[in-house]
């Protein structure tokens, strides 16, 4: 998401990520009621945020008060029963008492009060006395409430300002952020409090006796929250953006350049500082910091993809090219390079509030500001992009920025499904893979299936987390729309001349990205097999322990604990519990001793449900035994999750 927002405003969105989604939808079904389930489920994602946004903002603060004036009532009752009978044993008139008690329950003078009242003040609810608590948190609870209100509402608010503008949205993340993080402290301060008061007088009042325990366990909860809350502000960011790619200069590339220029200069903009050619699918350009290659480029940045541009006429490529110059010109990347920190900033923070359980009572605020931020910012995307469409068919003309359209979108598709495919294969590539070949190769007869159509006309619904519009919806913007009978016929066209003849230095960057790209996809795909095997084989076992080798840990005894990718080896007995018994494991530490409890699916040889071993001497290299552990775990739940669904 952060990607999206700093290197603002890519041609095609992700193609990679959009292609996928659609390679992995099922093309025999009719489109539209793949994207109908989806907005149901998106309806559901909506509704499952704001209930829970309800329940950890008001649910806490609403069982306190309720406690809270159930207290009072109770506490009420027992201080007049006992004035009743003190003063009917003193033989006192009861009924003016009672009078005076009915016009001034005990609970009322928990305030200020008049000065003839302050005896019976200090008698009922002296400071700290129980009756005051409940009265004090009688109060805390309900302006708690209204609080939380009052922090929907301005979630409301500045999601509004939001949808405004661009520049709407950059004033609102600006006031949002620091609202929000103040509104979270608190939060987690006042319901916290709340809590650690609740452990102790819900026992307390209804039983004559508490639990330490249960108190200081609520106490540390609330103190995480707290530490979490201070490390999410303080957080840094990380490095700036790296992509894949080299930096063409004016020298190695002067023609270029001067089409660049030229076509600045029609859109009336200046050109940009750098170019940047690699093999993504994607054209875009940025103002974000960015770098190529280990070297930090700042201003603004043009990114251009080789395989691309050698689908895409001369004509064509100056149709997508005064496209992203428009984002230039129209200053769509300034303000995304405004945005996109603040925006990864937040995303930080709220990532961190979602991992700690104290924290969860503001995650869900920050969540729901995030999704409605997001509708905003694709929205405004979008009729940017309309905005750039139009310029493009302008000054260059409405059918090259179409069939790019429809190019772009054809290479993207079949590269999806050409990787899908070589990463779905149950063997390791060993040979030289060829991507880029096997896509220039295939693509004819990829274009000329029906899958092809059903994945463009899929296009032509709305998504709502889209970025771009969809197809139908750009062709009506410019005026110009092609049938889809005649996609096939556009996407399979090879130009005779390309920007590509254009850049001397093209295909030297090329055959050295996709080597680089090949590389780390074989090493990728490898590892997957890792986490596939359940190996039978030398091959297999050997590639399994590559990834997954045999690990010990020397307990204090001398002895040995050792885990595999077949399970745990205990130490003395050196008995194999296999991964395929295992149901649960758990390390827990008690007393300053850490043991590992393995819950078995069936009893084991010696008829035990669950083995105990202890951990005595590990200390520091406690977590990183936890952590080995649960990566082999989880490497085989993966395995045999995958063999189910094979099955």
């Amino acid at each position: 998401m952060q990607r999206r927002i700093s290197r603002h405003f890519h041609y095609t969105g992700d193609p990679f990520l959009h292609c996928l989604i659609h390679a992995a939808s099922s093309l025999s079904t009719v489109s539209e009621f793949i994207i109908l389930d989806k907005l149901t489920a998106l309806k559901k994602g909506y509704a499952k945020v704001c209930l829970w946004l309800l329940i950890t903002l008001f649910l806490v603060p609403a069982i306190a008060l309720v406690f809270a004036e159930y207290g009072k009532s109770q506490l009420n009752q027992q201080y007049t029963q006992i004035f009743i009978e003190d003063a009917r044993a003193q033989r006192q008139d009861i009924g003016q008492l009672t009078a005076f008690l009915h016009q001034n329950p005990p609970s009322s003078v928990c305030g200020p009060v008049a000065e003839n009242l302050l005896d019976y003040k200090n008698a009922v609810c002296a400071q700290n006395s129980e009756l005051w608590q409940f009265s004090m948190m009688d109060k805390l609870a309900f302006w708690t409430l209204i609080a939380s209100v009052v922090v929907v509402l301005m979630v409301l608010l500045f999601s509004a300002l939001a949808f405004k503008s661009r520049q709407g949205q950059l004033l609102s993340l600006t006031l949002a952020r620091p609202f929000l993080m103040l509104a979270s402290t608190l939060e987690v301060l006042v319901q916290g409090a709340m809590l650690v008061w609740l452990s102790f007088w819900c026992t307390a009042f209804f039983t004559q006796t508490y639990y330490p325990k249960v108190v200081i366990a609520v106490g540390l909860m609330v103190l995480g929250g707290i530490y979490y809350i201070i490390k999410g502000i303080f957080k840094k960011l990380p490095p700036e953006e790296s992509i894949e790619g080299e930096v063409v200069t004016r020298e190695a590339a002067p023609a270029l350049w001067s089409r660049v220029d030229a076509l600045a200069a029609k859109v009336g903009t200046t050109p940009p500082d750098h170019i940047v050619a690699g093999i993504d699918i994607n054209f875009y350009v940025t103002e974000a910091p960015l770098s190529v290659n280990e070297h930090q480029l700042s201003g603004r940045k043009l990114y251009v993809s080789i395989p691309l541009l050698r689908q895409l006429t001369t004509a064509q490529a100056d149709g997508v090219m005064v496209h992203e110059l428009t984002h230039l010109h129209e200053g769509d990347t300034a303000s995304g390079a405004l945005l996109g920190p603040k925006l990864h900033r937040f995303d930080l923070y709220m990532q961190l509030m979602g991992r700690n359980v104290a924290t969860l009572i503001v995650f869900y605020p920050l969540y729901l500001y995030r999704i409605l931020f997001e509708l905003a910012w694709q929205r405004n995307s979008r009729e940017r992009e309309f905005v750039a469409d139009l310029n493009a068919s302008t000054l260059i003309s409405p059918a090259a920025i179409v069939e790019s359209l429809i190019k772009v979108s054809a290479y993207a598709s079949y590269r999806t499904e050409v990787e899908r495919n070589l990463f779905e294969n149950g063997t390791l590539h060993e040979n030289e893979l060829g991507i880029g070949k096997a896509i220039a190769g295939g693509l004819p007869q990829h274009v000329s299936s029906p899958d092809f159509v059903s994945m463009m006309r899929e296009q032509n619904v709305p998504h709502p987390f889209d970025s771009h519009p969809p197809l139908a919806d750009r062709m009506r913007n410019v005026g110009y729309t092609v049938e889809e009978a005649g996609y096939a016929a556009i996407a399979s066209e090879l130009p005779t001349e390309s920007w590509v003849d254009l850049m001397p230095v093209a295909e030297h960057i090329e055959q050295q990205l996709w080597q680089k790209y090949e590389r780390n996809f074989s090493s990728a795909h490898e590892e997957s097999l890792a986490w596939r095997f359940q190996p039978t084989g030398e091959k297999e076992t050997a590639l399994v322990l590559k990834h997954f080798p045999n690990v010990l840990f020397t307990l204090k005894n001398g002895s040995q604990i050792e885990i595999t990718y077949q399970g745990i080896v205990k130490p003395e007995s050196a008995e194999l519990l296999a991964w395929d018994n295992v149901k649960n494991i758990n390390v827990t530490r008690s007393f300053g001793r850490d043991t590992l409890y393995v819950q078995h699916k069936q009893p084991d040889a010696q008829g035990k449900k669950r083995s105990e071993i202890r951990l005595p001497g590990l200390k520091k290299d406690i977590e990183n035994f936890k952590n080995t552990l649960g990566y082999y775990w989880h490497r085989h739940q993966t395995v045999r999750a995958m063999a189910s669904q094979q099955e």
